[in-house]
């Protein structure tokens, strides 16, 4: 669980009173600011768990409000933006500033505080750097506006994650009952779990739900050791760097023991 504040960045008080009751709901802190500019400064005064602001604010938006906490070197936090607009450039231009979520406006609040469980809780700081560029690359290749309707390319694919639970599951069966005591084994899992999320995402939308679809499979596995996964999550950007979690995921799961790199490693 993140713990903190949450950063609400709107410039109509109304919005701003409507999300900080979903905010308090789950019993977290509320700081509101009006302006990207008093949002910057909130972020260095309060270091909040999480942002959540309005892309189209007078003066500088919401874009520029993030660029400019990344500019900081103070973006260690999710980001979740909201727009009236339900377009693909938003999508392009949030994932260029550093947003790692996106909700239309007009819906439920239920769909906001949805959004702000998974993230204080599910165990990833942000979206990965690597899905993200992924992700960007799959919005810019829209060509035109042929999608309107961004809202319904970031719904969780059911499907998706099936075919993801699937494949993973055909791997584990072989493995002993021991397999995941060892945070080797897990890292090499994570790994190998990321390569076939990625290997089954279609689109942009899907990518940005990488972080759910991985919380969903680890939960629906079940595995003994499958609660002490968020630590991995929360630096999942570090392990991406680590050499042993990307051979890892290019074939199938096994033993770590069994692995080439690790008996290279030995020689």
């Amino acid at each position: 669980m993140r713990k903190g504040p949450i950063l609400l960045v709107d410039d109509e008080p109304v919005v701003l009173q409507v999300h900080a009751a979903a905010v308090r709901h789950f019993g977290f802190e509320a700081i509101i600011a009006e302006t990207a500019e008093e949002g910057l400064n909130f972020v260095r005064s309060y270091r909040p768990a999480m942002v959540i602001s309005d892309i189209q604010m007078p003066g500088d938006g919401g874009f520029d409000f993030i660029s400019g906490v990344e500019r900081s070197g103070l973006k260690t936090m999710p980001v979740i933006f909201l727009t009236g607009y339900n377009d693909i450039d938003i999508i392009r231009g949030g994932l260029k500033a550093g947003g790692d979520d996106f909700i239309i406006k007009g819906g439920s609040i239920d769909r906001l505080r949805n959004r702000i469980a998974f993230w204080m809780a599910g165990g990833f700081s942000e979206l990965p750097s690597d899905v993200r560029r992924r992700a960007l690359v799959e919005a810019n290749a829209e060509i035109g506006d042929t999608i309107d309707n961004v809202e319904a390319h970031l719904e969780f694919s059911q499907t998706t994650l099936d075919i993801i639970e699937e494949r993973i599951r055909d791997e584990l069966d072989p493995m002993p009952s021991s397999y995941g005591k060892r945070l080797i084994e897990r890292v090499c899992f994570l790994g190998r779990l990321s390569k076939v999320a990625l290997e089954e995402s279609r689109g942009f939308g899907d990518l940005i739900r990488f972080p759910d679809y991985i919380i969903a499979i680890n939960n629906r596995l079940e595995m003994p050791w499958g609660k002490e996964l968020w630590p991995l999550l929360k630096r999942f950007d570090d392990w991406a760097c680590d050499t042993r979690f990307v051979l890892a995921g290019v074939e199938p799961l096994k033993q770590f023991f069994e692995y080439e790199w690790y008996v290279e490693g030995l020689e």
